[in-house]
């Protein structure tokens, strides 16, 4: 029995081992993502392209470590490609690129449209960079594409044990679809105002 208990800890050591090696791996990815993001609002396009290559190259190397013991490593593939697949998707949308799928991205289909459900929070905050500049042009096509996606995500009907936290994202999105409106009214109208102001200034 004791041999047989000190195969089990060797094997379990391994795994754990093999274990902190991917949680490190997921941490540097979720945060090379955060900066790619951040690079997409600020318009650092080479930063966000460096940035998207080394991300790439270090899901390679994690997916690696997770088929070695999938069935205790998959669930830490959620979070890094949930995060890739935002920024890769809300790259495309904003630069007005073909959206990948989820094959294209070589992502699970779930963590693909979780990045989607957090793709609405990104563009609400691009909205609201573009109303402060008072460049309300480009607005109201990135509401629709807001819009577009809610509409998909709640057409995911499906148990929660399947789509773990998707119903909780979509409700999240359609709160956040709705105060962009919001928002975007108040703009416009604020715009309108004093467009009406200066206009009346120079008359007197």
């Amino acid at each position: 029995m004791k041999e047989n208990f000190s195969k089990v800890t060797e094997k379990l050591d391994e795994i754990d081992e093999q274990r902190e090696q991917i949680l490190k791996i997921s941490r540097e990815i979720i945060r090379e993502c955060s900066i790619s993001i951040k690079s997409i609002h600020r318009k650092n396009l080479d930063e966000y392209h460096t940035k998207i290559k080394k991300i790439e190259e270090r899901l390679g190397e994690f997916r690696k470590l997770v088929d070695t013991y999938p069935g205790y490593f998959y669930k830490y593939l959620k979070t890094p490609e949930q995060e890739y697949a935002e920024a890769i998707l809300l790259y495309s949308i904003i630069e007005e690129k073909q959206i990948p799928t989820h094959l294209d991205l070589n992502i699970d289909p779930l963590h693909y449209t979780l990045g989607f459900a957090d793709v609405v929070g990104e563009l609400r905050r691009y909205i609201l960079d573009k109303i402060r500049d008072s460049k309300v042009a480009e607005i109201n096509k990135i509401l629709e594409t807001m819009d577009e996606i809610y509409s998909h995500l709640f057409s995911l009907d499906y148990p929660s044990g399947l789509t773990k936290d998707l119903r909780h994202k979509t409700d999240v999105a359609r709160k956040l679809l709705e105060k962009t409106r919001g928002d975007i009214s108040v703009s416009i109208q604020m715009h309108k105002l004093t467009k009406l102001l200066k206009n009346s200034n120079k008359k007197m």
